[in-house]
């Protein structure tokens, strides 16, 4: 993808194609523009005593949404602006191009890597009961031995979290759908062979001297998880995270459409849309989130509010600022979150890439405020720097709207 900032390159997320399932030519580029710039809504939460800090319902949000996605050439874009207090909400374009469905903010989205932060969060409520330790072998938590074949440190789950494992990501490996596929078989059949490392899945790198970006190893975070909490990673985040946060339209797959307003994938090829099957990795927890920007709106309040929403609370102040503060070795990087430079504001969060998906959630810290944008569309993926900077752009101006 598109870096978000000039200054240094992203590492890329998932990129996996996956089979068309129809080519939508319905409208013109100008004509689909015109049509999304004509459709949209919002609407506006607040918490809190303090409702002069609730963030207005900003019509200019919504304009900005609109003008985003044609800029970006994707089909609906649904966004958060939000506070410590508050937050507004909105959506707009068609989350469905071929029956021109208007996406809303409910609207669930796959938020590809976002998923991240939830595996990084998670894993930090296991060491806040102290039932994990982030610098013990990752061994010791997976059910099986993780060992790199050419250097004798152990991987710990800090090295996991921070991309420092010097675990490869092998593509052709990881499309494989999740669906009948649990997670710790994958993993141990992918890094381990006839009882020894898989060469092939581990980089030249001794670990912990280079970050090289792995799904594989945020995914074995989550198996972590699994192993030491006795359940699902799942059912254990949905319990930990998500339920307390009242994050009722967030899941690890795709929910049925019969039931749930859920946004189609698209690509754009040749100046028109075509719809993409829901996304499905081998590595799920990485990647394949399913979320409202409503529903991320809270999980971001939560972490600017250093863990507690509403009288939930899901991680510990002090927790919170362990998971979010830089990595000795690299500025860039917190455990599991990102740290950047977006319209000059640092920032901590999380970019997403995959088939049919561009997404961004990030937290200015210090002036406690907050940006999700979810769109349906493959705009960090195309390599076109006009398409992702449409995308940067409307985070940065959420993240700075007024308060």
């Amino acid at each position: 993808m598109a870096p978000l900032t000039p200054e240094r390159a992203q590492p890329e997320s998932l990129r996996i194609a996956f089979p068309e399932s129809v080519s939508v030519r319905p409208l013109s580029a100008i004509a689909l523009a015109i049509a999304i710039t004509t459709s949209g809504c919002s609407r506006e939460r607040s918490g809190g005593a303090d409702a002069s800090a609730e963030p207005p319902a900003d019509a200019r949000a919504q304009t900005r949404a609109r003008a985003a996605t044609a800029l970006a050439r994707v089909p609906a874009i649904a966004f958060a602006s939000l506070g410590r207090d508050g937050e507004h909400v909105g959506a707009t374009g068609f989350s469905q191009v071929s029956s021109k469905r208007e996406a809303t903010p409910e609207t669930v989205f796959e938020a590809a890597s976002i998923a991240k932060l939830v595996v990084a969060t998670c894993v930090l409520t296991l060491v806040e009961d102290g039932t994990l330790d982030l610098d013990a072998d990752a061994s010791r938590y997976v059910g099986f031995a993780v060992r790199h074949p050419r250097w004798p440190e152990p991987l710990t789950v800090r090295m996991l979290l921070t991309h420092r494992a010097s675990i490869r990501d092998v593509e052709s490996d990881l499309s494989t759908s999740a669906a009948g596929n649990p997670l710790g078989p994958f993993l141990k059949s992918y890094l381990v062979r006839e009882a020894a490392p898989r060469a092939t899945a581990f980089l030249e790198d001794r670990p912990g001297s280079r970050l090289t970006y792995s799904n594989v190893g945020a995914s074995l975070a989550a198996l972590a998880v699994e192993h030491v909490s006795g359940e699902s990673f799942a059912t254990f985040s949905a319990r930990r995270v998500f339920a307390p946060l009242h994050m009722s339209r967030t899941s690890w797959a795709s929910p049925d459409a019969a039931t749930t307003a859920v946004a189609t994938p698209h690509a754009y090829r040749d100046g028109a849309f075509v719809a993409l099957a829901p996304a499905s990795h081998a590595v799920y927890p990485a990647v394949d989130l399913f979320a409202s920007a409503a529903d991320l709106a809270r999980f971001a309040r939560a972490i600017l509010r250093e863990g507690e929403l509403d009288g939930a609370r899901v991680l510990s102040a002090a927790s919170v600022r362990t998971m979010l503060r830089a990595d000795p070795h690299d500025a860039d990087q917190a455990l599991g979150w990102q740290l950047r430079t977006i319209g000059g504001r640092h920032v901590v969060g999380h970019e997403g890439e995959d088939a049919g998906a561009t997404t961004g959630l990030f937290l200015d810290l210090a002036a406690g405020t907050g940006a999700v944008v979810l769109a349906n569309g493959d705009a960090f993926g195309s390599g076109e720097s006009a398409r992702a900077e449409a995308i940067e752009t409307m985070i940065s101006e959420l993240l700075a709207a007024k308060r």
